[in-house]
């Protein structure tokens, strides 16, 4: 077994085990918000005013770092891409300014790490680890930032993070993946692969813009890797683990969850990224979460759909699925989420609740709701 740095080993329990802080203050509050209580576009402006508030708190009076020193990707990313959805310019050029030198690597010295987006970054310390949900992330913000601002030097930004990104692609013992992080130290790769690690559906936009042959492959791969790991009930398995082949060579199961549990959250954001490219797999996700309703609980096993505990859906799990409807075009069952959701986010805006991820995901879901009740007659 590799022993990973403690960064490292961090990130990917971060990764495993988001937001757990708001499982019972939230829970709790979900069960008293009134069935059929509607959530107007004012309160959730509101409320996406509040968030943001929170986050300029948090990050843009202090150069976009958190509390502990750090710029985390994953908050870039979703900031830019919440500003190219409203449209907001300054807000896009702001996240920018700072953080997009010191998080992608742009070395003329080092031309195979080119594109590669470290996890997070503190001034005055090494990157430790590249990240690929994080990659994924700011180079959705950066080509959405392009196409909507006209910004051609974003698109070639873009376009490196994702060259960089599929530099950790690899086929090990017959299993092609995307591997989970490279290691700035060792200058070696991690030997497995998170399946919130791909995003089929941005490569493949990519990929018929530019025509880009080798980006199109990328991406038929990519809707494989997560077709691959969509379990019985709908959900998705967690982790691709080529290694396992060494010892029953002969057994599918390199794609898998330990203990076969599978967390909503994390197989929510899978479903976001080839809604669009597999409406269909995407959907029998949606399926299973609507079956559960009001009691949806934070974790189920893959093969039989059983609740693990009785611990509710957190905020962030509310949060994606809110966006998962929308995309999909379900406004039932995304104005079913958002009567979920909302008291999660009213909560972090009274408690102050200091969780960027949480309050991220929030922010986009509203994004999301707002940009569809725009549409619907």
């Amino acid at each position: 077994m590799t022993f990973l740095p403690a960064a490292v080993r961090v990130r990917a329990m971060n990764r495993l085990v988001p937001i757990l802080v708001l499982l019972i203050a939230v829970g709790a509050g979900v069960w008293f918000w009134p069935r059929g209580t509607e959530v107007t576009d004012q309160m959730l402006r509101q409320t996406r005013a509040e968030l943001l508030m929170e986050l300029e708190t948090l990050w843009i009076k202090n150069g976009m770092k958190r509390s502990d020193g750090y710029i985390y990707a994953v908050d870039v990313g979703h900031l830019l891409i919440h500003a190219v959805r409203v449209g907001d310019k300054a807000l896009y050029e702001t996240v920018k300014a700072g953080t997009l030198d010191s998080l992608v690597i742009d070395r003329k010295d080092d031309p195979y790490t080119q594109g590669f987006v470290g996890w997070r970054v503190r001034p005055g310390r090494p990157l430790d680890a590249s990240g690929t949900t994080e990659a994924l992330r700011i180079a959705r913000g950066l080509w959405g930032g392009a196409r909507r601002f006209k910004l051609p030097a974003d698109r070639a930004m873009a376009l490196k993070i994702i060259h960089g990104y599929a530099r950790h692609a690899y086929i090990d013992q017959g299993v092609w993946l995307v591997r989970n992080y490279f290691n700035f130290q060792t200058r070696s790769f991690a030997n497995d692969s998170f399946l919130v690690d791909y995003d089929p559906d941005l490569i493949a936009d990519i990929a018929r813009e530019t025509g880009d042959d080798d980006l199109e492959e990328l991406a038929r791969r990519s809707y494989g890797a997560v077709q691959s790991a969509s379990s019985p009930v709908g959900l998705f398995h967690t982790l691709i683990q080529p290694d396992l082949r060494t010892i029953m060579p002969d057994a599918p199961v390199t794609v898998f969850s330990p203990n076969d549990v599978i967390q909503v959250n994390n197989a929510c954001t899978v479903a976001e990224t080839i809604a669009h490219g597999d409406f269909d797999t995407a959907m029998r996700l949606l399926e299973f979460v609507t079956d559960q309703g009001r009691g949806l609980k934070r974790a189920y096993y893959g093969r039989t759909g059983e609740a693990v505990e009785a611990t509710p859906a957190d905020s962030t799990a509310w949060s994606c699925l809110v966006r998962l409807a929308a995309t999909l075009k379900r406004p039932k069952a995304m104005n079913m989420f958002l009567g979920m959701a909302y008291p999660g986010w009213r909560w972090l805006i009274e408690h102050r609740v200091r969780r960027p991820f949480a309050t991220t995901e929030a922010v986009l879901a509203i994004d999301a709701v707002l940009e569809t009740n725009r549409k619907t007659p």
